[in-house]
């Protein structure tokens, strides 16, 4: 951050000063360019204040890793008079211990150790000294505190680059742009010395500083604090999109001088360097890449002549994870989805790395293929659509590959409301399926667009068929069981709603028995209907809760939409006008958000478009339009939980 301009930081500052009044040691780490210097120095003049002529400061970047020349370093800062016979150490000791002070050392990372042994001893024998460090390393001192620094806030980082860059930033979204700078201030401020900030180029040589001349001479200062190994892990590491863990690191970047048993301490030392980030949550621990800091490695291993190989690596891993997920997800549902929303970034990006390669647009497709359920089950319709409509276009070849991303293609446009293309879709696929491997699938999804028809007589026909199939193939999910909602709604529309419940109670234990906790979401759909209309309030709200509970789990988006929408036409017979009135709106409201027409079941469609019309003659326009509208500010989330929290006992 330039000198003249210092934005944000207001907490942190606030932060440093109060550990620094209980503490006597604290360094400030993190990446490069994160403000470390701009920070302490900051911190120094506040210090001033109170100890005035007793804050020293020591830029460090220059020194001596020699003990003694860097204790002469500082004592010619705080002007220590040298005298003849004593030890410097001595003198500077003797002229600091009758007085408060604190001492400011600057870019300690190429000294740590002899930075760290000085600090020591001063602080065993100067009892009113307070150190406060910056580096891009812990100096592992005992008694010395780690104060992380990272990107600035976006609003800070936004209002930053706005000073610096002024009227050059038209057609240029500061946030946006801040965010591919990891909100780092001098990549921010490199950005905005260029006469197009968007477009600069942060990497390149540019007058200043050795070290904060441009990233590349920041990275580069990390990059020659490395070990051969750790260096070679950096440029390896690069090709990983998002976060990853241990498994993928051992998996992608092994090989030749890094073992797989060396990548862990790689790993630490990365760490220990702030050039990886680690990240722990429910998936366990994970490792991350700055935006600045790939593109570095990135630059790195194109040097190395790996960038090929590297990248097929990461492909063959991210492949190999989407076949054991889908092999072993009708068990481990949550698990996996737990696992691999984490994975989006790498999955997508092993995919765009066969979509840009002709001879491996078959793996494309499969690797695609493989992560049906996150696109049909787990919120993920848009990006799943892309994703195979893409690969299906980019290869005509008949292939088994070809023929189940067709099929899964079919399942996610019915998912999103576009039911003629799901029917063009399934045509295509049973043309191209020499072998007869998804006609079990074809059937089914035929089946589910004759019952939105409201041809019952047709939609048993085709599931009756497909139940056949996947039975006699020993497929429970994502064949069997699923079909248990096209019998059930064709009962329902037929009225035979207790036949419906039966149907779904056994597919309800079949599921639960099975480990498919996502069909069940779709079970108890339907059954929160089926008993409203046999007028079971009760057990309806009990069904319907359970769907919403179980799509928040799987971040099931359209099952959600549903679920509240079962709501609203229970609440509405059950007189709770407000509720449903309120929810009718959130629901809408989030289908405009998904921007994807309702993919309802036909019963659905009626009763909400009923319990519409009634709410509209009970209330009076005006009152129904303002709780809808009061209902569509709410967010999805939020009408999720009143839904599972209120209105029904």
């Amino acid at each position: 951050m330039r000198a003249d301009v210092f934005v944000g930081r207001k907490t942190e500052l606030a932060d440093v000063s109060t550990l620094l009044e209980r503490v006597r040691h604290v360094t400030l780490t993190g990446p490069a360019g994160a403000g470390k210097t701009c920070m302490a120095l900051r911190l120094a003049r506040a210090l001033e204040h109170e100890l005035p002529g007793d804050v020293h400061v020591v830029e460090l970047s220059e020194a001596s890793a020699d003990l003694e020349a860097l204790t002469g370093m500082l004592a010619d800062t705080i002007g220590v008079r040298r005298q003849p016979d004593v030890p410097v150490l001595r003198s500077l000791i003797d002229e600091l211990v009758p007085r408060r002070s604190v001492i400011v050392l600057d870019t300690c990372d190429r000294v740590v150790g002899a930075v760290g042994v000085l600090i020591g001893l001063l602080l065993r024998s100067v009892e009113g000294l307070r150190v406060l460090s910056t580096s891009r390393q812990r100096l592992g001192l005992p008694g010395e505190h780690l104060y992380p620094v990272g990107g600035l806030s976006d609003a800070d980082a936004a209002h930053l680059l706005t000073i610096l860059a002024g009227s050059r930033l038209i057609g240029t979204d500061p946030e946006e742009l801040c965010k591919r700078l990891d909100n780092l201030p001098l990549a921010i401020e490199l950005a905005a010395a260029g006469p197009d900030p968007g477009e600069a180029d942060i990497f390149a040589t540019a007058p200043g500083t050795r070290r904060h001349g441009s990233m590349r001479a920041a990275y580069g200062w990390s990059h020659e604090l490395c070990s051969p190994q750790e260096r070679l892990l950096w440029a390896r590491a690069s090709v990983f999109s998002g976060t990853f863990d241990l498994e993928a690191a051992e998996g992608v970047c092994s090989g030749g001088v890094l073992g797989s048993e060396e990548v862990l301490d790689a790993l630490l030392g990365l760490l220990d360097k702030s050039i990886l980030a680690r990240e722990e949550g429910e998936g366990g621990v994970r490792y991350r890449l700055l935006n600045t800091v790939r593109e570095f490695g990135a630059v790195w291993l194109e040097r190395l002549g790996e960038t090929e190989e590297t990248g097929r690596r990461h492909r063959d891993h991210f492949l190999g994870l989407s076949a054991r997920a889908e092999m072993s997800w009708q068990g481990r549902q949550l698990e996996w989805y737990r696992r691999l929303v984490l994975e989006c970034a790498n999955m997508r990006g092993a995919i765009e790395y066969c979509y840009s390669r002709p001879e491996e647009y078959r793996k494309g497709l499969d690797l695609v293929g493989n992560l049906w359920f996150l696109w049909a089950c787990c919120g993920m319709q848009a990006p799943g659509d892309d994703l195979l409509q893409r690969g299906l276009d980019l290869d005509h070849t008949p292939s088994p590959e070809r023929v189940k991303a067709l099929w899964v293609h079919a399942w996610v446009s019915i998912q999103r409301g576009d039911l003629d293309r799901a029917e063009s879709i399934l045509t295509e696929c049973a043309a191209e399926d020499a072998d007869g491997y998804a006609t079990a699938y074809v059937s089914q999804f035929q089946a589910h667009l004759a019952v939105v028809r409201g041809d019952v007589v047709e939609a048993l026909q085709l599931i009756q068929h497909a139940r056949v199939r996947h039975r006699s193939t020993g497929n429970v999910f994502p064949g069997f069981l699923p079909t248990y909602t096209v019998v059930a709604t064709a009962m329902m529309l037929t009225g035979r709603n207790d036949q419906a419940v039966s149907v779904l109670e056994e597919g309800r234990e079949l599921c639960e028995s099975c480990g498919d906790y996502w069909t069940l979401i779709r079970l108890d759909l339907l059954l929160g209907q089926a008993e409203h209309l046999l007028g079971n309030t009760a057990s309806a709200v009990v069904a319907a809760r359970g769907a919403l509970r179980g799509a928040r789990l799987f971040g099931d988006t359209i099952s959600l939409m549903e679920a509240l929408e079962v709501f609203v036409v229970i609440a509405e017979t059950d007189a709770n006008d407000t509720f449903a009135a309120t929810m009718f709106g959130a629901a809408q409201a989030a289908w405009e958000t998904a921007e994807v027409p309702p993919s309802r079941s036909p019963m659905i469609t009626t009763l909400l478009r009923k319990a519409e019309l009634r709410l509209r003659g009970r209330m009076g326009r005006a009152e129904f339009e303002r709780l809808n509208e009061e209902g569509g500010m709410i967010g999805l989330r939020a009408a999720v939980e009143h839904a599972l929290q209120g209105a029904f006992s």
